[in-house]
């Protein structure tokens, strides 16, 4: 049935992109027809269709809505366009707790709810068997997983708890050995016991809504009411995926990723087609690639037209062989089955050139058009970008115009991101004449979408004098110094933005907390920011690793911790010319830290060995390349301290000469003795007492000595 379900699947899907909207009628409602005289297997085969509808794009949304305005007693489109809705009102919703998340989100949701509830109440009507309509009520007011997770619904947001069973109970008498639904009313374990929140999705695997305090030994008694009246394989699979529960409980609600593995190997023994995706994605989490290779193909063999399958598949790929053109292969299929992300990834593909692909940025920018025209909006960013500020090395694709264009449109699809750029740009007086009015409408609607972007824009703008808000509109700062009320104002908006995980907010913070207003500096807030930026900014963007490690190596500020510290300096090193990375070779010379045989960087205390030598002076080596002078003046020092031969000496001239050419004084010192000896180079009286004058000038003591005793 595999095949036949990805036959069925591509079928469908042309249809959709041909906009043959009698043929979909007629196509599922022969297979409701065939379900209503209960012919075999034809509850499965409804449940399919329905679920092969490519609810995630904008255009088979729009068209779902035109077939059910055509054809109003139609049972799937009511109960397909009921699902379009939902998706796009939880991708509104977000995965912010319900105490962080914006009035605009909750708002969506709960309008997405109240239409799509009334159609799938509407889809009850229009069948004798309505059982998939009873399903889909089911799922709705459970809260679907697929549509986002770690969110928070309050008792507004998901109706009468002591309700939600009905819809299942109806479904239930119509059949009573479906497997889908026995898996669904799995969800009652999230109700009972009450303090139980765990929630299983009706595509192909469990999905971890919220991890428990505790895991009731009730709910394995509950699950195995379940099993009554099924057969082997379907009380296999329902087995399969209560251990797909629990193994997402141990790995993520206990974080003990060993304890979970065995159950879900489990879960794969008793259903391999359940097992397989949850396995690669287990392995693909704990960057095991090979491993998650061959569970992702053995996934697609079931499952070869699960679009999300295809295209963590190609991330995967991507991962195990950056240079290779397999990962474009699965990203394509991906993208030509009808996944937005996908065609987003190919564009990122060609416009920088990865996995053995040619940079071709005409191919980018129509896989971000298409992307953006599905209703993908992070597309959308990106081609705004790209026509406002171009490509490195080619500026001829810049249209400002279009980047604006693109900016509004997305802004009415609810992208805060686009609302920052606008008011910056009512803002920014070099790239247009401002407009406080609109920079104030934009602003207010982003905090509305709950932009992150926003938040962040007014708070650092207030902080630096840039800005002030008077009333309810915004107005030059003026760049005078803002009052404490102001602050404390800025201060919270940036709050506001960092507790939602914008690492800019965060490091703003940080820095503040740190250098800001002395009536602000909080130098234990300084440390926690500071700690809590480079935690998530793995690449070091904002530069916070250095201040971390400062923190935690020191103990001033923050509880001393070693691995921590060892863990700040590893994670900015890689960030070439930072402080990090010329820290890091002084420790490794010092013996303070040393990279064990599995290249962890670790805590010592004893000799560097000349494994640790090799890496600190290839770090120092790399930072000189970029300019830190302070790593040019080390390697000067280490081999002029180390030095057996004339080419030791000479090479630490080098680095004394580039050390001094760029300003440090003691290098400029250093250089003047070098030829005032004749040490490594010839020697010359004229070149040392130029470079001991620059050196005694800049207030350097030996060198003003030295220069002395040459001249008498």
């Amino acid at each position: 049935m595999q095949n036949n379900g990805l036959k069925n699947y591509l079928f469908l899907l042309e249809l959709v992109r041909e906009e043959d909207i009698d043929t979909l009628e007629y196509l599922y409602r022969g297979v409701q027809e065939r379900y209503e005289q209960q012919q075999e297997n034809t509850p499965g085969d409804l449940e399919k269709y329905l679920r092969y509808y490519p609810i995630k794009l904008k255009s088979a949304w729009q068209l779902a809505a035109q077939w059910q305005a055509r054809y109003p007693q139609s049972y799937a489109a009511h109960i397909i366009l009921a699902d379009c809705i939902l998706s796009d009102a939880y991708t509104k919703r977000g995965t912010q707790p319900v105490a962080s998340a914006s009035v605009y989100s909750l708002r969506s949701l709960k309008d997405g709810m109240d239409h799509a509830g009334a159609l799938l109440e509407t889809a009850v009507t229009l069948s004798r068997r309505p059982f998939h309509a009873w399903l889909y009520l089911g799922y709705m007011n459970a809260v679907d997983p697929r549509y986002g997770t770690a969110k928070e619904f309050t008792l507004d947001e998901t109706g009468d708890l002591h309700q939600l069973p009905y819809w299942y109970k109806k479904a239930l008498q119509l059949e009573p050995a479906s497997i889908t639904l026995r898996i669904a009313m799995l969800d009652a374990l999230r109700k009972t016991p009450p303090e139980i929140h765990q929630v299983i999705a009706k595509d192909d695997e469990p999905v971890f809504h919220r991890p428990p305090e505790v895991w009731s030994d009730s709910m394995q008694a509950y699950a195995y009411l379940l099993y009554s009246g099924l057969p082997a394989n379907a009380r296999n699979e329902v087995r399969a995926v209560y251990r797909g529960h629990y193994a997402f409980y141990c790995w993520l609600g206990k974080n003990a990723p060993a304890e979970a593995l065995p159950h879900m190997e489990t879960m794969y023994r008793l259903a391999p087609h359940r097992g397989a995706p949850a396995l690669a994605r287990f392995y693909a989490c704990r960057k095991e690639w090979g491993k998650a290779l061959l569970y992702f193909k053995e996934a697609l063999s079931y499952h070869p037209e699960n679009v999300v399958l295809l295209y963590d598949y190609a991330g995967c790929l991507s991962q195990v062989d950056p240079d290779s053109h397999q990962a474009v292969v699965y990203y394509r299929r991906a993208a030509r089955y009808g996944h937005p992300a996908a065609m987003m990834r190919l564009g990122d593909i060609y416009r920088k050139g990865l996995n053995a692909q040619s940079i071709h940025l005409l191919k980018a920018l129509n896989y971000y058009q298409v992307a953006l025209q599905e209703g993908y909006i992070p597309a959308g960013e990106r081609l705004a970008q790209l026509y406002w500020r171009g490509e490195e090395g080619n500026t001829g694709i810049i249209n400002r115009v279009k980047a604006i264009h693109i900016l509004e449109k997305i802004v009415q699809q609810g992208s805060g991101w686009a609302c920052a750029r606008l008011a910056e740009l009512e803002l920014e007086k070099r790239s247009r004449t401002h407009d406080y009015s609109a920079a104030t409408h934009y602003v207010n609607l982003g905090m509305h979408y709950g932009s992150t972007h926003c938040y962040y824009l007014v708070g650092k703008r207030i902080y630096e004098g840039r800005l002030l808000w008077r009333g309810v509109h915004v107005v030059p700062g003026n760049f005078f110094k803002p009052n404490k009320e102001d602050r404390k104002m800025a201060l919270e908006y940036l709050m506001k933005s960092a507790s939602l995980g914008y690492l800019k907010a965060m490091a703003c913070l940080a820095r503040y907390f740190d250098k800001g207003y002395e009536e602000d500096r909080d130098p234990y807030a300084a440390a926690e920011w500071y700690c809590k930026t480079a935690d998530q900014d793995l690449q070091d963007e904002e530069g916070c690793c250095f201040p971390a490690f400062k923190a935690v190596f020191y103990g001033d500020h923050k509880a001393r911790n070693l691995k921590s510290a060892a863990r700040y300096l590893h994670q900015g090193a890689t960030v070439a010319g930072s402080e990090c990375q010329n820290r890091l070779a002084f420790e490794l010379l010092k013996g303070t830290f040393a990279y064990d045989s599995k290249g962890q960087l670790q805590p010592q205390l004893g000799i560097a060995n000349d494994h640790n030598i090799r890496i600190a002076l290839g770090l120092y080596e790399r930072s000189a390349a970029v300019g830190h002078v302070e790593s040019m003046y080390c390697l000067a020092e280490f081999y002029e301290r180390n030095a057996v031969s004339k080419a030791d000496h000479l090479k630490a001239f080098r680095y004394f000469l580039q050390a001094a050419e760029a300003g440090k004084t003691v290098a400029q010192k250093e250089v003047g003795c070098y030829y005032l000896n004749g040490l490594a180079v010839e020697k010359n009286e004229t070149y040392a007492m130029f470079w001991l004058s620059m050196a005694a000038d800049s207030g350097e003591v030996t060198a003003r000595e030295l220069l002395d005793r040459v001249k008498k």
